[in-house]
């Protein structure tokens, strides 16, 4: 058949982000300029944390973090093993070794138990991840990283605006990574953000965001204006890529911060839906609601599937005209980086158990219906 015609993921781009996209233009300024660095304002204002920096993209902002953190050669990076590879690659591209750690079967997300497990004295950093927008048990985080003197790194792709305990996610660890590419909840296309708790942390991303120039990484007409007399002349302190965003793209992230509520509120509606239509389905286990303490972003809906098929149900959903898919394929499974260790028992039953089905703020009630009865009719066949 040819594509199924509800996605798994979608965005909400139209007349406003085209609207502002044509006064970019017009301005002839369309790289880092006033339209990113008020993106950056206001996406700290919102997540109550004044040092933000949009990046290329959510991969880039986790590469960085293992420089600003001084990770690399001999050290580990305890990592849950459903996590995705950009994670494990900026770890492994800094020199590092990433250590797979199972997860909780019902949430997806890092046991701190597999933390005490694993940690090691050459463990450096935590790299955690929020599954589909819910919040790991920072708590529990945030005490091992002090016991073992750790650093914790906020995988935040999936929650960027969940909240933990009424903090946002993304600025509890030393360092969150946002993503705003095409699959995500705030959409510009592509793109990312660092969130950095210390301001130590943040002039030292500010360098490294380009190219590792001194200055924190300004441009020949920032200096001119500091009235240097030779404002072309640079300094590195660093030797680092170019990871910032641009203007196009930072105006159309503004126009969907303004949107990003309403947004979650529908998500959050299609999520309700599923929780009832999909209750009292023998062979269909729901995915746990969010602790009263915290706030999901509902970047993920997912269903475990007991004495049936995964696949064959997958394969059926697809036949009906539904994506689905399982996000994200166990990293220690992945034969190219080598995993020796134990098995994750958890990891590996997941993958053979767990699919994650469409939630996105562009589904009607009669695509969420059609979804519930498909899956319904599965044993039907």
């Amino acid at each position: 058949m040819g594509n199924p015609t509800i996605q798994l993921f979608s965005n909400s781009l139209g007349g406003e982000e085209l609207a502002v996209l044509k006064n970019v233009f017009e301005s002839k300024w369309i790289g880092v300029g006033n339209e990113t660095k008020t993106f950056e304002k206001e996406l700290g204002e919102k997540i109550g944390c004044p040092r933000v920096l949009l990046t290329s993209d959510c991969t880039s902002a986790l590469f960085m973090s293992m420089k600003l953190l001084d990770i690399g050669k001999g050290d580990e990076v305890i990592i849950p093993s459903i996590h995705f590879i950009g994670a494990a690659n900026a770890i492994i591209s800094a020199g590092a070794k990433p250590i797979f750690a199972d997860v909780d079967l019902r949430t997806l997300n890092l046991l701190p138990s597999e933390v005490e497990r694993l940690v090691t004295k050459k463990t450096k950093a935590i790299m955690l991840l929020h599954y589909g927008g819910q919040p790991c048990d920072l708590d529990a985080m945030i005490n091992l990283a002090r016991k073992h003197n750790l650093y914790l790194i906020e995988d935040n792709a999936n929650s960027p605006f969940s909240k933990y305990k009424g903090k946002s996610c993304g600025t509890i660890g030393d360092i969150g990574c946002n993503s705003f590419d095409a699959m995500k909840i705030l959409c510009m296309g592509n793109g990312g953000a660092l969130i950095l708790k210390t301001d130590q942390l943040y002039t030292k991303a500010q360098e490294l965001r380009y190219f590792g120039l001194k200055c924190k990484g300004q441009s020949g007409i920032d200096t001119l204006k500091e009235n240097n007399r030779r404002w072309w002349e640079i300094e590195l302190n660093e030797i680092e890529g170019r990871h910032v965003s641009c203007d196009i793209l930072s105006s159309i992230g503004r126009i969907q911060l303004k949107k990003v509520d309403n947004f979650i509120r529908r998500r959050k509606e299609v999520w309700n839906m599923y929780q009832e239509g999909l209750k009292g389905i023998d062979w269909i286990q729901t995915p746990p609601e969010p602790s009263s303490e915290n706030e999901s972003s509902y970047y993920f809906y997912w269903i475990t599937i007991k004495n049936e098929s995964r696949d064959e149900l997958a394969r059926w959903l697809v036949n009906n005209g539904i994506y689905c898919s399982f996000r994200y394929y166990p990293l220690h499974l992945i034969k190219k980086y080598g995993y020796r260790g134990k098995k994750l028992i958890n990891a590996e039953k997941i993958n053979d158990t767990v699919l994650d089905i469409p939630l996105h703020q562009n589904l009607s009630n009669e695509d969420v219906t059609k979804i519930i009865n498909t899956i319904k009719s599965f044993k039907k066949q």
